[in-house]
Formats: C-alpha cells, structure tokens, sequence
C-alpha cells in the first residue's frame, strides 16, 4: 500500500494519480471517496472520520485479495495515520509531500475554488502547510523544488 500523505496543494493527488496509471494499481483519493459517498458535506471532523473508514476498508479488501493501493490525503492526524499503519502492516510505504507555504498558495490561487473542499481557503492552506505535522518515516519529498517527472523517477526508485 502506497500513501500520499502532506498538507493542501503538495501534489499529493497529482503524485498518486501518476504512480497509480505506472503501476496499475486502484487509487483511492480521500477528497474523491468523501466526495462520493458524503456529496454536500460540510466537510467537518465527522465527515472526513467517515471518508477515512470507506477509504481504509477499500484498501483493506484489496490488501487482503493480495492487490495493491494507492491513498491519496492528508493523513495530518495521528489516528488517521495510526490505522493505515494497522490495515498494511509492513506494507506500507509513505509519502509525504512538502511543500512551502508560497508555493501553496500559489497552487491554491491558480486552481481556484474547490468544488470538492468548499471549506477551503487561503487561510486554512497557510495555516494546514505551516502545522503539518511530518513523520519523516518514508520518503519526504518536496514537490517545489521537483518536477512531476523528477518526483515520479524519485518515488519509483524508493519504491
């Protein structure tokens, strides 16, 4: 199991679509299952705890018939990182993508607003980015100072 994990606006999708279409495996995408199975949420702290449990037990079915995934999302909370841990034990392989805070916002101005995370503004991206709290226990990379091709070669050569 691979997982994308780091703030708003690091490439966390962006990478994980990539590595999925290479490696042709399912990507699951933390704003897309929430998106799917909660349409008009708010997106508060008990919608994103039930994207999560949908997102991790996709992931586990498909751990368990021996297939891969790719997750794609913050992963900004200790529990949440807790239980992709438990469900692909020593499979695991994190990812977290850093980003600065101007290249954030940068990213975050230039895609517009989210249809997805409508509660998502320049004020939350600066305060997400400059509180994210990375493990720094598989590969960090930041997406900043890396082109997309640059970062795919990278990943599949930790991989």
């Amino acid at each position: 199991m691979i997982v994308f994990a780091g703030p708003p606006c690091a490439g966390k999708s962006t990478l994980a679509a990539e590595i999925a279409v290479r490696r042709r495996l399912p990507h699951l995408s933390m704003d897309a299952v929430r998106q799917r199975i909660l349409p008009r949420a708010a997106h508060t702290c008990a919608d994103r705890a039930v994207a999560y449990r949908a997102m991790h037990l996709a992931a586990e079915l498909l751990l368990a018939v021996g297939a891969g995934a790719i997750l794609d999302a913050p992963y900004g909370h200790p529990e949440d990182r807790e239980e992709v841990a438990h469900i692909a034990g020593a499979q695991l392989r994190l990812i977290e993508c850093k980003v600065p805070l101007e290249t954030a916002l940068a990213r975050f101005r230039a895609r517009g607003p989210d249809a997805v995370r409508k509660d998502l503004t320049e004020d939350l991206v600066r305060r997400l980015v400059a509180e994210y709290p990375y493990t720094r226990t598989g590969l960090l990379l930041d997406t900043s100072a890396l082109s997309i091709a640059e970062a795919v070669r990278r990943i599949d050569a930790w991989l």
